[in-house]
């Protein structure tokens, strides 16, 4: 069976920085997209969907402690603490009581619903607590805020005498602000850019590693060990043709995928080996040596022709997904005795294989020779 090297030969970093750069508008139209898509989702929602306007009431209090020395309930009286002891079933009932009879549609609430409205804070000092009412009405979270600042000062020290003497208020909330919601539109669209980026690299590097793709004719010999013609535009090609081809009557054409036109290159082929630039080739051959056979994937009986021609030269077209497609043909030949004499990349993209070899250290040399 034949082998090659695929997946063996080295990773070739000045291909994949060309490729990347060739597909860059590729990478710039993902980003773009996942910047709208994720940034633009964020905005509609925190921004032109964004919700009612909340107005939050604080009230400040100062505790004065049982025990005199008061420094030892902070091991286990903290911010839940208070936060639990305001949210118990008594201290909402008592709220209930203090909120006015007047405007009772205002004021019709259920426990459930003002605990989600009540929350507690405490400061740095154990004694100065704090008591937040949060709705979507500014006289409505001032007057709760009044009910939990009489709840707090006459029933709650009454509730825990062994660990509170009396609560007053230093701070009353007497008016109250505007919830100021924390939309960052720029920097979600920013992170949004970012990681689109990101992925759309990773996307692509993960793309390229596993792409059997044959992009240059370098690539025919160390993956595959073919010698080769290089491309329909080389400058190398006819002297590879009096080389590889030297002394050959009949060679046959013949390509490892059916979407290339044996005939097309068969013609190609014979134009450039009897005149190029109005110059005779150095060969004597006549130029219908080259005869087109048909590929392997539509009429895999053309083997017998291909034992009887001088030579063969197969017929590789470049980009995605050929080297499955020439493995194939390579072990179905080798099987069917047929030895390839060189092979041609076909359709390959001239702008990255003159790129490849202008980049880095090549410049100089490929300067002189245009």
């Amino acid at each position: 069976m034949w082998k090659g090297n695929y997946g063996k030969e080295p990773f070739d970093l000045r291909l994949t920085v060309l490729r990347f750069i060739f597909h860059l508008h590729w990478i710039l139209a993902f980003t773009v997209a996942g910047t709208l898509l994720f940034g633009g989702g964020y905005y509609v929602k925190n921004v032109i969907f964004r919700p009612e306007p909340h107005y939050s009431a604080t009230s400040t209090y100062k505790v004065d402690y049982a025990n005199e020395n008061w420094a030892q309930y902070g091991t286990y009286i903290n911010e839940t603490t208070w936060n639990t002891w305001v949210h118990t079933k008594e201290f909402l009932d008592n709220v209930q009581r203090h909120l006015p009879e007047e405007g009772a549609s205002e004021t019709n609430i259920s426990n459930e619903e003002l605990s989600g409205m009540l929350s507690a804070k405490l400061a740095s000092d154990l004694r100065v607590p704090s008591t937040i009412v949060t709705t979507d009405n500014e006289g409505l979270s001032v007057l709760i805020a009044a009910a939990v600042e009489q709840t707090m000062t006459e029933d709650f020290a009454v509730a825990v005498p062994n660990d509170i003497s009396a609560i007053r208020v230093i701070d009353p909330a007497l008016a109250a602000e505007e919830v100021l919601w924390d939309v960052r539109p720029v920097r979600a669209f920013v992170l949004s850019a970012v990681l689109s980026c990101f992925f759309a690299i990773v996307i692509f590097l993960l793309k390229e590693l596993g792409d059997d793709s044959v992009l240059l004719p370098s690539t025919l010999y160390e993956r595959y060990g073919l010698k080769t013609l290089g491309t329909i535009h080389s400058r190398e090609l006819r002297a590879n043709i009096d080389y590889f081809c030297k002394g050959m009557e009949r060679i046959a054409v013949y390509p490892i995928s059916e979407c290339i036109n044996p005939t097309e290159v068969s013609q190609k082929l014979s134009e450039l080996d009897n005149c190029l630039n109005g110059e005779k080739s150095m060969t004597s051959k006549p130029c219908n040596r080259w005869i087109p056979a048909p590929t392997p994937l539509l009429c895999p009986d053309t083997c017998s022709f291909l034992r009887q021609a001088d030579g063969i030269v197969l017929v590789v077209k470049a980009g995605s997904h050929a080297g499955k497609q020439l493995e194939y043909v390579l072990e179905f030949l080798q099987q069917q005795d047929c030895e390839i004499t060189c092979a041609i990349l076909w359709d390959a993209d001239e702008r990255l294989i003159k790129s490849y070899y202008c980049f880095s250290g090549a410049d100089k040399v490929c300067g002189k020779q245009q």
